[in-house]
């Protein structure tokens, strides 16, 4: 049997989350998928084997049980960056139904929607299809690659089990009587895999809410395990030490090794890293005890240098089984590899993959932009975006119009339908024409140079 099709038929008696509201069992959610499941067949076109459903889902446990239901029908999940209306739309021809728990799109996505809870989910249960069991999960995640444009990745069931088995058997002794937390979202790879699936593997209940607060985790009463990112492992408060802490995982981005010593200091656990990406799933991990301490593989994972350090990874959790090469670059060391940064223009800040070329083309999209720049900048402790413009007639009338200040929050505006916050820019500097070097490109030291300069 398929780790899928085990969990599934474990006790129904199993807590498999939490919330509010109380603990909810296995048969309780069991009930739920295959009521949705029947519920998603009443849909033509939609209901059919092999149609292609996108989940939108703040609340864990409805998340799961949409994943289950996409199981038992043999639906594809299709999991959004985001769940903004405007994003949505632009991916609308990747799906031919929605499902959620906020409020449904209406006309606005010409697809059948399904809002969960459903208001029948209190109905008895369907003997009919009560031997149903999901054997695998058909899974297309969406990150934004290169070009800019959102990236569809697809993976297949036996690559998520593979990664799955492997992290079970390096953390599942440590949750063996945890609570699962998470602050970081369901619908990406890290919190699919870690918030969701690998507790349910390991029959360990999770919390149907983000952690929102480091403050929250002060008012857990039993054995508790966090799945973290390195923003939210920052904001601990040293004056706010919390107990009962088994395991923190981070991923997501780099972690500052002396936030990983304050978890240490406040959590009593020193974070497990974890390093990898959508497209490759898991590739390494390790507890720092000094700043530069290197990655491991994880089992089964191999890594090697190719062509101007770029890494080359073979792994049971990739769909072929030849070597890909990466836009990471690394060194290789006796005890691991150190990661030297990326080769391409896709980014992390706070945890959010971010790609450069999107935002430059979502800013000359506007029809007060000609042409745009756009840069991470260093404020401070923190990373921000910087966007250099060469502005249209109307764009500098408005520019001159609203001064610097009112006109970067206009063009924050228009951008909010598009872009994560944290992508929209923070900092604009006009300039007549962009800059070029000899090679016809752009000289990114000198456009940095120009934050350092004041506005005039």
């Amino acid at each position: 049997m398929t780790l899928l099709q085990t969990l599934w038929h474990r006790d129904g008696e199993l807590v498999v989350a939490f919330g509010p509201d109380g603990e909810v069992t296995l048969a309780e959610l069991r009930r739920g998928s295959l009521q949705l499941a029947r519920a998603m067949a009443r849909h033509a076109g939609a209901g059919q084997p092999g149609a292609r459903w996108a989940l939108c889902f703040d609340d864990s446990l409805l998340f799961t049980q949409a994943l289950l239901a996409c199981a038992l029908g043999g639906y594809q999940a299709i999991l959004p960056g985001h769940q903004r209306l405007a994003g949505l739309q632009a991916l609308q021809a990747q799906f031919d139904g929605l499902l959620t728990d906020g409020e449904l799109p209406g006309a606005a996505l010409a697809v059948p929607q399904l809002r969960l809870p459903l208001a029948d989910a209190h109905e008895g249960p369907d003997t009919a299809h009560s031997d149903l069991a999901p054997e695998r999960l058909s899974l297309t995640l969406f990150s934004s690659g290169s070009t800019g444009e959102p990236k569809a990745i697809s993976k297949a069931w036996p690559q998520l089990e593979a990664e799955l088995r492997v992290q079970m058997a390096l953390w599942g002794e440590r949750l063996a009587d945890a609570r699962v937390l998470a602050s970081v979202s369901h619908q990406h790879i890290y919190g699919l895999l870690f918030r969701i699936l690998l507790p349910l593997a390991l029959g360990r209940p999770f919390d149907r809410r983000t952690i929102d607060y480091p403050e929250q985790l002060m008012v857990q009463g039993t054995p508790w395990c966090l799945i973290a990112s390195p923003a939210f492992l920052s904001r601990l408060d040293p004056a706010m030490p919390a107990t009962g802490c088994q395991l923190v995982i981070s991923s997501g981005g780099p972690l500052q090794f002396d936030d990983a010593e304050q978890s240490l200091a406040l959590l009593g656990q020193r974070p497990v890293e974890i390093f990898g990406s959508s497209e490759t799933g898991g590739i390494g991990w390790r507890q720092r005890h000094r700043a530069q301490t290197p990655w491991t593989a994880l089992p089964g994972v191999e890594v090697r240098v190719g062509p101007d350090q770029s890494l080359l990874l073979r792994s049971p959790f990739l769909a072929e089984d030849d070597w890909l090469a990466c836009a990471d670059r690394i060194a290789l060391h006796e005890d691991g590899f150190a990661l030297l940064g990326r080769q391409d223009r896709v980014i992390k800040l706070e945890e959010k993959r971010i790609s450069l070329d999107e935002v430059e083309a979502r800013l000359q999209a506007l029809a007060e932009v000609e042409t745009a720049a756009v840069l991470p900048l260093q404020q401070g402790q923190r990373q921000i975006l910087g966007a250099v413009l060469v502005l249209s007639e109307a764009g500098a009338a408005r520019w001159d119009a609203l001064g610097q200040g009112r006109f970067l929050l206009a063009l924050r505006q228009q951008l909010r339908p598009w872009l994560e916050p944290v992508a929209l820019p923070r900092s604009v500097r006009r300039v007549a024409q962009m800059p070029v070097n000899a090679q016809g490109k752009r000289p990114w030291p000198q456009l940095k140079e120009l934050f350092d300069e004041p506005i005039r």
